[in-house]
């Protein structure tokens, strides 16, 4: 834009001559309202200037001069005699007459800006409460200190006094009482005045919200002790006001609702703005270029946590808001100039608005999920918490969701979107009915009214339609801001699923979908594909899918020039100049350039000279598929009719080479596998082949049969040419120059001509040089380029977020190029030198070449180097004549220099680097650094720059990372790294599942592999520089990360997939391919690689959410930070109660939940199938024994140890909101039993993954023992695989099973109450004494001190027992835990059924109890109740032959129902019921036990087997002999390996791993021994020393046998005579009882032997 071609400027010297006439603000950069050039001033005379009388508005006068009459705007083109005559009604002949709404706009002014001016005028007179909106400041606030202090200067400044305190009381758990402390302030208009108003509705709407958000979080929402009740404050509540003020106190409720309704707010909300936009403090008001609320230059006002994610998060909101500041202006001008019918100003204004979208990604990119980003660093599982406190009020009003920033929906009506069908879709426009007056208004203006689209569309104007293409991709394109916008969320939201949130602030992501990041992904695309669909029409592909293809280019160009960078006479590096005349393009540096390449004529010609297509070169062929979408996407941007590609553009347009493994097969499978040349490059040992199409088709005519090669390629019908040849992928450059020119006519890119030595096969051991494709046709052969293309070439511009000049323009610049790196430097200085002059920030290059000859653009940088403009030292690697930059005379000077590299280079300037790279707050000069060429430059810069601070400026290497991360931790060291693809080996070894699930870097020192597409990477080293932040790719590791690969479009990215082949470790060994009749063993393998999965995903997010407890944040200041705080622990050096909430939630949620995702659904899924293979291979009759793998979980699940891990946790949970300042006599033993008891949910989750790991190697030796050249010979080899692999399975299921077993019995070890950690002791113990009296425990733990020992010998746990490993049932019990697990979710759906979801009913999903498990846990779950059922179904028949019961027929409705009957009747009473667990004092909320999936019910078989142990040891398995050998041999691989029981034998030796203590020295570890525990747990200890022992328990001689039925291992029918409360405390006591008893009790499944029998209410007594 220049102010030269502005017809006032123009006459004065290219300067605005009005200026800031009228204004009051100083700084404003703004001309008279409406100026299309409003963004440039300079203060004048302007009085004499035009000659205007003194006293008049200058303004005023200028704008009645240049008004024009109704009918000089509206009847410049009055239709002609012949039009007129043409017309053939009446009402054809009135349309020629404008419309009369035409005529009411022209005579009011333009709708957009006529609201605009109305703001203004009453806004700052009524406190702005129709909402903000100005000219110079868009939706932003005019001044951000007004409303706090008018407010600060009433009564309500109560609200802002606690809202400033409010992270200390959060911290210290009492936001509840200070809250009902405050006195009532009413919120009417004579307390509270207009002006006050924004700052009091959002004061009150945080108070409000962070006291709904501790209600719901106090310690209460998962596990509880039955004994304590948490109080709430006795104060009047603000329940008669409605729903979302029920159980908030009057003195908020009140003020609150009746500022709402001063505001228009029909209910009282908290929006998203209220709490970024409007609730930030600007540091430096002056600072407004290119606007104010830049997150540099914002504080956040008042935070509700002080932690840092909440703070960088709700500040990049801000931010990305605030960069729309001058848009509503822009739109309001280009809405005029569409009034107006004026070309050129629309021109210039669409060309504004497109510059500020385009500024919009990088603000969004201030919200960053890396460490290493400074104050922009958004911790997710932080994250988190924040997102529970900005839950709705109530269901009924709008959610907190970023579609209530003003972009969003301004930028919708704007582009005239015609479609709100999708979630989002609905979504926004159910919120814009919330929106601010003024806000809501101008919305309707733009869309109502001159809408430019369609103006821009009638104009046929190349240019508006160009530029109008450039702002849907800015705003709505894959690279622009809704691009970026998702998939941040992407990131996020995929971290958060995993550690307990699972959807938006709007819920999206909120659907029953297994993967809910997933689902938000597609509800995103589906909003984009809306937004698109007026412009690109109904896209078939989602939105992630175009990216890095030709969907990104949309322009058409032609090349103009190819010329000489350097002396080099081969010309390796060109200028490649294209014309883009017209096009609308506009760029600026560091943009990039997407280009399409064409293939080179030759190798068109010898594909269709091979294919016999020279004479049908111009034939048109039909495509379907991706070509079809080429066809309409280059008719599109062509602006023509679609029309048919031919042969030639397929074979110019299509991919040709290099030569894939995909292509080459579908040429070998086209030739019915007959070419000897096809099957030697599939031999190759890396993929892709470095050769053409053209050169395999050649090489394989000859060594085809004819009639083979006629019916491949059939020219009666050559539409397989589309199937055969791809559409090729564009390819991304720098761009290389600069203009300031409105609209650049032309644009250059400096090309370097990538060349490989062509493959064996084809070069018949010839040495032949090839060019890559793109850079063989922008820069070939000198000789080749005489002739002019005409080729038209199809390009697109993209902006990098992270590669871009400072805003300041006097911040010195080091740019660090190796060859072509060179090519974004150009624009750079080009740019800096346009904007500032010779007086802007000093600019320094250090280049690394080759040689001297090849030293680009050398005149060009000497004029610079001469006018003291820029530094230039070079380093030549194979070339003496070097160049030295000398200070004095300012020039490059001649000198012998040896060849060296750039890092040589750098340490040899290392003062000057060293100085640029430290931050000004170490003393340095806090320059911006910038990185572009290949990874191997990359490693060079950086280990020079390395060497030169070490060199410099510090003493150890320490110090040096702190230097260079503090430069990337405040962005101003930025890198554009590519890497030129090479081939991958596919000759190594290839990685099991196992093996990869073992690397997922959670542990220090550890390496990180990810799995993408079959191939394994090593990511260690790149983790650190990951853009979108370490956490993501911590989150994928150890498993197939690929479906997350393609949803962020990293698979279509050729630098991503360039990149990753510097990680290359192996490819992963793929699924054995299982021979026919082995569908079974297949779906196994797919079960089991997802259960394996589960363990991956689980133990990585665990750690995830886990890692600050174990220490993380332990040495992280705890002073008041305007950035926010990392540490959790403490807060101002006092114990911070948000550890304590975090540990708490996590805790419930893994404990109350029952490991969820591993004991729950899947693996009963699991061992219903396995055991269904071992009793089918058996046969019907057969005596199989199978492993009780589900009694053991449910047993550890409801054992005296389980029960008192939960109390512990319990325990905790009554610190979360105070109770009294109980944490600070225990606040060490808190923090101490917290990191011990996470550091032991990993020890189980590790052993989880080894013993499942073992299972996955089972399924390769099986497969290869099928095809060993040592296969076991005999016919049922084949059904004996099955049989075999499923024992072992079980076998490991087991072992698992009784690891949870294990799991508790250590944790319940562990104590809170730890006084020799404390700092007063005595206190520690005297605070115990006293809450055990006040709940009245006291006296119950002293009675059970007296009792507990006459039942030691009853406390040893079953699954620990070495002398019993084991418990064998029959399949008849199988089936019974399955149907009982079935029939009580059936129950529970029945009761509870699915409502169907709306908006405002899903809104406050998220913020309900933490201590359920996971929704991502919940839906795995129910995917496998799903899968059990039909696999029951579809195998009744088999399920019934197999079963011992009478052969009467029953469907699977019957049986459910009769197992439901008997549920209620008690025949399956659990061994430990919820209510016996409530009366040990534990309370679990009945949701959590009857409405949701976080525990599956306790399995009948968990009463025993009628059958003693060494009759289950000695009876026939069933098995053949060669399932046997197979069998055994699966066993002695495990015992090569490690196997769980040395592990854990291990684990219980080793010194206990460090954990943290708050203030104190590292703990010793928890045992007996160091910890005072009641009788209780002393007897339990040496109970459990005893189960060790080869030793059987003799039943106690005091118990009858009908008493001795009621122990878990009995059936429970002979008490159905009983009293329900005598039967439920005879199971209390005998509830430790796990082992064999003498007794022998019945299967379970006898009593289904007849439905009748059980309404008839017969019973049945046990077997004898």
């Amino acid at each position: 834009m220049s102010e030269h071609s502005c017809p006032v400027s123009g006459s004065v010297g290219g300067r605005c001559t009005v200026g800031n006439v009228g204004s009051s603000r100083s700084n404003s950069r703004m001309g008279p309202r409406g100026c299309a050039f409003s963004g440039y001033s300079q203060p004048v005379d302007i009085h004499t200037a035009f000659d205007i009388p003194r006293g008049v508005d200058a303004e005023e006068w200028l704008r009645m001069r240049e008004r024009k009459s109704i009918n000089q705007l509206l009847y410049t083109d009055i239709p002609s005699v012949q039009q007129i005559d043409a017309a053939n009604t009446q009402a054809e002949i009135d349309a020629f007459n404008v419309h009369e709404q035409d005529l009411l706009a022209v005579a009011l002014g333009a709708p957009a800006r006529q609201v605009m001016l109305r703001a203004e005028e009453i806004g700052a007179k009524t406190g702005w409460i129709d909402g903000y909106l100005s000219a110079e400041h868009g939706f932003c606030p005019v001044d951000y200190e007004e409303a706090v202090g008018a407010l600060s200067r009433t009564p309500g400044r109560i609200w802002a006094d606690l809202c400033e305190r409010m992270p200390g009381c959060v911290a210290r758990g009492r936001v509840q009482e200070s809250v009902a402390a405050l006195p009532l302030v009413e919120g009417t208009k004579d307390i509270i005045p207009d002006q006050a108003l924004w700052a009091a509705v959002v004061a009150l709407g945080m108070l409000c919200s962070i006291y709904r958000f501790e209600a719901k979080n106090d310690g209460s929402e998962g596990i509880t002790s039955a004994r304590t009740k948490k109080k709430k404050p006795n104060v009047p509540m603000g329940d008669d006001l409605g729903e979302e003020l029920v159980g908030i106190p009057r003195c908020i409720a009140l003020p609150y609702y009746q500022i709402s309704r001063r505001m228009g707010r029909t209910l009282p909300h908290l929006s998203f703005p209220d709490q970024s936009s409007y609730n930030i403090k600007i540091r430096d008001p002056t600072s407004n270029y290119p606007y104010l609320a830049r997150f540099d230059n914002i504080d956040l006002r008042w935070p509700v946590f002080g932690e840092k994610a909440e703070i960088a998060f709700l500040k990049g909101c801000a931010d990305t808001s605030a960069s729309f500041q001058h848009g509503p202006d822009a739109i309001a001008a280009c809405q005029e100039h569409v009034m107006n019918k004026n070309v050129e100003g629309l021109l210039r204004e669409m060309i504004r608005l497109k510059e500020i979208l385009e500024r919009m990604p990088t603000a969004f990119h201030s919200i960053n999920v890396n460490p290493n980003s400074g104050e922009n660093y958004v911790p997710v599982h932080q994250w988190i918490r924040w997102g529970k406190f900005s839950t709705p009020l109530s269901k009924r009003c709008p959610a907190s969701s970023g579609l209530q920033f003003p972009p969003f929906l301004v930028m919708d009506a704007f582009l005239g979107r015609k479609k709100y069908t999708s979630f989002l879709g609905l979504e926004g426009v159910h919120l814009r009915a919330w929106l601010p007056s003024n806000l809501r208004a101008f919305i309707a203006a733009i869309e109502y009214h001159y809408r430019i689209p369609e103006f821009v569309q009638q104009s046929g104007d190349p240019r508006l339609m160009g530029v109008l293409d450039g702002i849907i991709e800015a705003y709505t394109g894959e690279r622009g801001f809704m691009g970026t916008h998702r998939y941040k969320v992407f990131g996020i939201l995929e971290i958060s699923a995993k550690i307990g949130r699972t959807e938006t602030n709007g819920l999206s992501g909120a659907g029953d979908a297994s993967r809910p990041w997933e689902e938000t992904h597609r509800q995103f695309s589906d909003a984009m594909k809306e937004r698109l669909e007026p412009y690109r029409g109904n896209l078939s592909v989602e939105p992630h899918q175009m990216r890095g293809t030709f969907e990104e280019c949309r322009y058409v160009t032609r090349i103009l020039n190819r010329s000489h960078v350097d002396a080099d006479q081969a010309r390796s590096i060109a200028l490649v100049t294209l014309d883009i005349q017209d096009t609308g393009i506009t760029f600026m540096p560091g943009d990039r350039l997407a280009v399409m390449p064409l293939n080179s004529w030759e190798e068109c010609a010898k594909v269709a000279a091979a294919l016999g297509l020279e004479t049908r070169i111009d034939d048109p062929i039909d495509v379907t598929g991706t070509w079809s979408r080429f066809e309409q996407h280059l008719a599109s941007v062509r602006r023509i009719a679609t029309r048919k590609p031919t042969v030639a553009d397929i074979l110019r347009r299509g991919h040709l080479a290099p030569i894939t493994k995909e292509l080459a097969l579908k040429i070998h499978s086209l030739l019915a596998a007959s070419s000897n040349t096809v099957l030697q490059v599939l031999a190759t040992d890396e993929w892709p082949v470095r050769g053409s199409l053209g050169d395999l088709l050649q090489d394989a005519l000859m060594d085809t049969p004819a009639h083979i090669w006629d019916k491949a390629f059939n020219l009666n019908n050559i539409s397989w040419l589309a199937d055969l040849i791809p559409v090729e992928v564009p390819r991304t450059y720098s761009i290389a120059s600069y203009t300031d020119e409105l609209l650049p006519s032309t644009v250059d890119l400096a090309i370097s001509r990538a060349e490989y030595k062509l493959c064996s096969t084809f070069s018949k051991q010839e040495d032949v040089n090839r060019a890559g494709v793109a850079s063989g046709f922008f820069n070939p052969h000198p000789p080749s380029d005489d002739m002019v293309s005409d080729d038209e070439i199809l390009v697109g511009v993209s902006r990098p977020l992270a590669f871009q000049l400072p805003l300041d323009h006097m911040a010195p610049c080091a740019f660090f190029a190796g060859g072509s790196g060179i090519a974004p430097f150009r624009s750079f200085w080009q740019y800096r030198l346009s904007a500032s002059g010779l007086s802007g920030g000093k600019n320094h290059l250090y280049l690394g070449v080759q040689s001297r000859d090849k030293f680009c653009f050398e005149d060009e940088l000497r004029e610079y180097v001469n006018a003291d403009f820029m530094e230039v030292h070079v380093a030549f690697s194979r070339d003496s004549r070097g160049l030295a930059y000398d200070s004095h005379s300012h020039d490059l000077v001649e000198k012998h220099i040896p060849p060296r590299y750039i890092d040589t280079l750098i340490v040899e300037q290392g003062a000057t680097i060293s100085d640029l790279v430290m931050s000004k707050k170490q003393g340095g000069l806090g320059g911006y650094l910038y990185v572009c060429g290949s990874v191997a430059v990359f490693d060079s810069v950086m280990n020079g720059i390395r060497k030169a601070i070490y060199t410099h400026c510090t003493a150890t290497m320490e110090n040096v990372d702190l230097i260079v991360n503090k430069a990337f931790a405040e962005r101003r060291f930025m890198l554009d790294v590519f890497m030129t693809p090479k081939p991958l080996p596919c000759n190594l070894p290839t990685i099991p599942l196992s093996q990869l699930a073992q690397h997922t870097g959670h542990r220090p020192g550890s390496r990180m592999w990810i799995g993408v597409h079959g191939s394994v990477y090593d990511v260690t080293e790149f983790c650190p520089m990951h853009p979108g932040g370490t956490q993501i790719v911590k989150s994928n590791a150890g498993v197939d990360c690929s479906k997350s690969f393609d949803n962020l479009a990293h698979t279509n990215n050729p630098e991503v997939a360039s990149l990753l082949t510097k990680y290359f470790v192996g490819h992963l060994t793929p699924k054995p391919d299982y021979q026919g009749g082995e569908e079974e063993i297949s779906s196994l393998y797919d079960l089991w690689a997802a259960y394996l999965r589960t363990t991956v995903e689980t133990l990585v997010a665990h750690q995830i959410e886990m890692h600050e407890i174990q220490g993380a944040s332990l040495d992280a200041s705890s002073s008041y930070d305007p950035v926010g705080i990392t540490n959790i622990w403490l807060r101002e050096n006092l114990p911070n109660t948000i550890a304590i909430r975090t540990f708490y939630s996590y805790q419930s949620r893994l404990l109350q939940g029952g490991f969820t995702a591993l004991f729950g659904a899947k693996l009963q899924e699991l061992v219903l199938k396995l055991s269904f293979s071992i009793a089918n291979a058996g046969g019907a009759g057969a005596n199989n024994q199978l492993p009780d793998v589900l009694g053991a979980v449910a047993r550890a699940n409801t054992s005296p140890d389980a029960v008192t891990c939960m109390n512990e946790v319990a325990l905790v949970g009554q610190f979360v909101c105070g109770a009294e300042g109980a944490l600070r006599f225990q606040e060490r033993g808190v923090f101490a039993y917290a990191a011990k008891c996470v550091e032991m949910d990993i020890e189980l989750l590790e052993d989880l993954r080894q013993e499942i790991g073992t299972g996955m190697d089972a399924f390769d030796s099986v497969a290869s023992a099928y095809g060993s050249s040592d296969r076991i010979q005999g016919p049922d080899f084949d059904a004996s695989r099955l049989t075999a692999l499923s024992t072992f399975l079980l076998q490991i299921l087991e072992r698992i099973a009784r690891r949870l077993g294990i799991f508790y019995a250590q944790l319940s070890q562990c104590s809170v109450y730890r006084p020799e950690l404390e700092r007063n002791p005595a206190r520690t113990r005297w605070a115990l004494v006293r809450r055990c009296i006040r709940d009245g425990s006291l006296f119950v733990m002293a009675h059970r001190a007296a009792t507990d020992v006459l039942t030691a010998g009853q406390q040893s746990s079953y699954y620990i027992s070495r002398a019993n490993p084991n418990q064998s049932i029959d399949f008849d019990n199988v089936m019974s835990q399955v149907r009982a697990t079935l029939g009580s979710t059936q129950i529970e759906t029945h009761i509870r059924p699915q409502q169907p979801l709306t908006l405002n009913a899903v809104h406050q999903a998220r913020g309900r109890s933490s201590g359920d498990a996971s929704a991502v846990a919940m839906r795995e779950n129910a995917g496998a109740l799903k899968a059990m059922s039909s696999f029951v179904e579809k195998n009744s028949k088999a399920i019934r032959r197999l079963s011992k019961m009478p052969p009467i027929p029953m469907n699977f409705e019957d049986l459910q129902r009769s197992a439901l009957a008997m549920a209620h009747t008690g025949l399956h009473t659990p061994p430990a019921d919820p209510h016996d667990m409530m009366a040990m004092g534990l309370g679990i909320k009945g949701h959590d036990l009857h409405n949701q999936h976080t525990r599956l019910p306790t399995p009948p078989s968990s009463r025993g087997s009628s059958r003693s142990p060494s009759r289950a040891r000695q009876h026939s398995t069933g098995m053949s002999a060669s399932a046997e050998i197979l069998l055994s041999k699966l066993n002695q691989s495990r015992a090569r390996g490690n196997s769980l029981h040395s592990r854990h034998s291990f684990s219980m030796t080793h010194a206990t791993p460090y954990y943290p203590v708050v203030g104190g020295l590292p703990t010793p570890p928890m045992s007996a021994g160091s910890q005072p525990k009641t009788n209780a747990h002393s007897a339990a200890m040496m109970g459990s020393a005893m189960a060790h022992l080869n030793t059987r328990r003799r039943p106690r001689s005091d118990i009858s046998p009908t008493s001795a039925g009621l122990g878990p291992n009995s059936n429970s029918n002979l008490n159905l005579n009983l009293p329900v409360g005598r039967v439920r405390s005879a199971s209390r006591s005998s509830a430790g009882s796990h082992g064999h008893v003498s007794v022998q009790s019945a299967t379970s499944l006898r009593a289904f032997k007849l439905r009748g029998l059980v309404e008839a209410g017969e019973r049945f007594a046990p077997a004898s």
